[in-house]
């Protein structure tokens, strides 16, 4: 609970990494606080595998992420609630790398040594990193998780690295993210004029006018939801969507 005592802890840590050797192999190595922010997410290999636990339905599943370094590339996540808050992030934040289960951070204790994985490592085209942990409202009450993400907060502020706790999402926002995602996918279309066909259009834009101005049904709503699913315009995604639901062109900040 001592934020002096918490933040000297915090850089004095220490992070188990996976890296690529010269043959593009895993390699097992050691940074420390001032070497891990020059790591790029697109380096890092995930330190562990997902598994599930006694009594826990296995929902382990792997999502393809955008990537500067790989043609392709998909990661791990290992619950359905990390994987829909990681297609949020993806549609809401527009990061260009992303890695899940990063790096292992030890902190040393007197006591021995406490050792934690956060879930996601994202970078963004401005140069800014957001560490990301996701679990469960109930969890939260428990002080052990409590103390860990405090730590793993002080850690990521000592990089100079913005930090988030994510739960579940409503129902409703998972629909909507689910819908939006499932359109990630190649449509033969020149999304920057696309969207200045949008922003050109006199008046508010809704679902069902910006597909007749991209083109008319079935083809302007499969154009409409490309440029969701890669975050080119925007809808409220906490309400169901609707031909009168009303698009918008602002990027959001990194969400919390």
């Amino acid at each position: 609970m001592d934020a002096d005592r918490a933040a000297e802890v915090a850089r004095a840590a220490t992070a188990t990494v996976l890296t690529a050797d010269v043959a593009g192999h895993p390699a097992v190595s050691t940074a420390d606080m001032a070497t891990l922010p020059h790591l790029e997410p697109d380096q890092l290999f995930a330190v562990r595998r997902p598994a599930s636990h006694k009594g826990m339905t296995n929902y382990i599943s792997r999502m393809a992420v955008p990537s500067r370094r790989h043609e392709s590339k998909a990661v791990w996540c290992e619950s359905f609630n990390e994987l829909s808050n990681l297609r949020d992030l993806l549609l809401t934040t527009l990061p260009v790398q992303i890695t899940t289960q990063p790096f292992r951070i030890e902190w040393v204790f007197a006591s021995g040594i406490r050792s934690h994985v956060p879930d996601f490592l994202l970078r963004y085209a401005d140069g800014r990193t957001l560490l990301v942990d996701v679990t469960t409202e109930s969890k939260m009450e428990d002080p052990r998780l409590a103390a860990i993400l405090r730590l793993t907060r002080a850690s990521a502020e000592a990089m100079g690295w913005a930090y988030r706790v994510r739960t579940e999402l409503s129902p409703q926002r998972v629909r909507n993210i689910n819908f939006i995602h499932a359109s990630r996918r190649d449509t033969l279309q020149e999304r920057t004029t696309a969207v200045r066909v949008l922003r050109q259009a006199h008046g508010p834009v809704d679902v069902q006018r910006a597909s007749e101005l991209l083109g008319g049904r079935p083809q302007g709503y499969a154009r409409l939801w490309d440029l969701m699913a890669h975050g080119l315009v925007h809808v409220p995604l906490e309400e169901p969507i609707d031909l009168d639901t009303r698009i918008t062109f602002s990027c959001p900040r990194v969400a919390s």
